[in-house]
């Protein structure tokens, strides 16, 4: 893999996806601050609107670049802290921190879904013959943003039946938001990657775009069932993207060689 310097139009790409990112932490910040939002509120909204920036890479003209976004928020999220010395560290803490990351002294729960979010774009943006792929992992990691965000406000407000696994307790309404917001999440993907960024996967059909949707809703609702309180931003967009990689091998097994040997292509 050859790299080379990002051009004007990667800065420009480059800026936008700060600019969304910084804009959801500050629109988080004055609902904490203006409307008297408690920070699960804010981090909930962050949650489901943040990681949306990684829909910038099919942009890229180098699909790496998008990790000079993704890694220094990584840090960033780390050195949050209610100690930090640095004002607004100690507000991007405050913005999306719960009562036992006080205790722990950082925010674990959006580290976790910086981390799902710089690997999974790793992968797809270092290793070339898979960037064309890119809408698998922009599937899993919009289920983490809507399945999984969605879940716990649907569940606290409507959850009459629960179920325990392991130290978890869920609810079947909050399970089934998690499949709704998944599914809708995937079409969110194929529209704005296929239709605007030429990011989509054109060798399949509607029916096909319908299974790999379906897949992904039950795979994410299931996962997100039994992971551990506290791992789901982790289990669930890597499991998902697993999945429906696997499965789009299924439905298109010329996939595989286009991966192997993109020279023939």
């Amino acid at each position: 893999m050859q790299l080379s310097l990002p051009t004007i139009q990667d800065l420009f790409v480059l800026i936008t996806a700060y600019l969304w990112i910084f804009g959801v932490l500050g629109f988080g910040e004055l609902l904490r601050r203006w409307r008297h939002y408690s920070a699960a509120v804010t981090r909930k909204f962050i949650h489901l609107f943040a990681g949306f920036a990684v829909f910038t890479v099919p942009f890229y003209s180098q699909a790496w670049i998008a990790l000079l976004v993704s890694f220094p928020m990584l840090v960033l999220i780390f050195l949050a802290s209610p100690k930090s010395p640095v004002k607004s560290l100690r507000a991007m803490f405050e913005v999306m921190a719960r009562e036992e990351d006080y205790q722990a002294g950082h925010i674990w729960g959006p580290f976790l879904y910086a981390i799902s979010i710089n690997i999974l774009v790793a992968i797809f943006s270092l290793i070339p013959p898979l960037t064309p792929y890119f809408i698998l992992p922009a599937m899993g990691l919009t289920a983490m943003y809507l399945g999984d965000g969605i879940a716990p406000m649907i569940g606290s407000r409507f959850g009459k039946h629960h179920y325990t696994i392991g130290n978890a307790t869920r609810s079947l309404e909050g399970s089934l938001a998690v499949f709704l917001g998944s599914f809708f999440g995937t079409w969110i993907c194929w529209v704005f990657l296929d239709i605007f960024a030429r990011g989509g996967l054109p060798v399949f059909d509607i029916m096909q775009i319908i299974i790999l949707s379906a897949v992904c809703a039950v795979s994410t609702t299931i996962i997100e069932g039994i992971s551990p309180v506290g791992y789901d931003n982790i289990t669930v967009p890597h499991l998902t993207t697993g999945i429906l990689f696997i499965m789009a091998l299924v439905l298109h097994p010329l996939m595989l060689a286009s991966i192997l040997f993109p020279s023939i292509n």
